[in-house]
């Protein structure tokens, strides 16, 4: 079954427009697909990070997902937690950070999560996530150097650690 997202303009308002989300998207300046995404970090101050399988490109990010047609960015990320790690949480328990837009196609709601998960615990999807691995904020960094995190985690990720949440 085909899956639909909406678009949105650099302020977060819907435009209207209902795209497909299997086709390659050609947007006009300032229209979006809108992405949410999850930092989650652990009683060692550590970060949740996915290795995403093969097929969506083998590289580390934090937990995220395209917000389908007429769902809420909260939604889509409880969603795609407990489809790609098999972990059911709260929407209450999360906590808005922050909107980025990017100069890209996507737009970012990004929330936040204290939770001690264990790997074990988890049902990966293995058609989307690889491996769930907890890494301090530095060894991100140096990851990302080498080319193996995905600029947008990263970019979350420092936002994060300069805000009010991480004080």
């Amino acid at each position: 079954m085909e899956e639909y997202i909406d678009v949105y303009d650099d302020n977060k308002n819907n435009t209207g427009i209902v795209i497909p989300r299997s086709k390659e998207w050609d947007l006009p300046k300032g229209q979006h697909v809108l992405v949410s995404a999850l930092l989650v970090k652990n009683s060692e101050n550590k970060i949740m990070m996915q290795l995403t399988s093969k097929s969506k490109g083998n590289i580390l990010s934090l937990p995220s997902g395209h917000v389908l047609h007429n769902e809420d960015s909260r939604d889509t990320i409880v969603r795609e937690m407990f489809e790609e790690q098999g972990l059911s949480i709260n929407k209450d328990d999360i906590v808005f950070v922050e909107k980025r837009v990017t100069d890209r196609l996507a737009m970012f709601d990004v929330y936040y999560l204290e939770a001690d998960y264990k790997k074990e615990d988890m049902i990966l999807q293995e058609e989307e996530v690889a491996d769930v691995i907890w890494m301090s904020p530095e060894d991100i960094f140096l990851a990302y150097e080498e080319g193996k995190v995905r600029k947008s985690s990263v970019d979350s990720i420092r936002n994060f650690l300069n805000s009010k949440f991480n004080k």
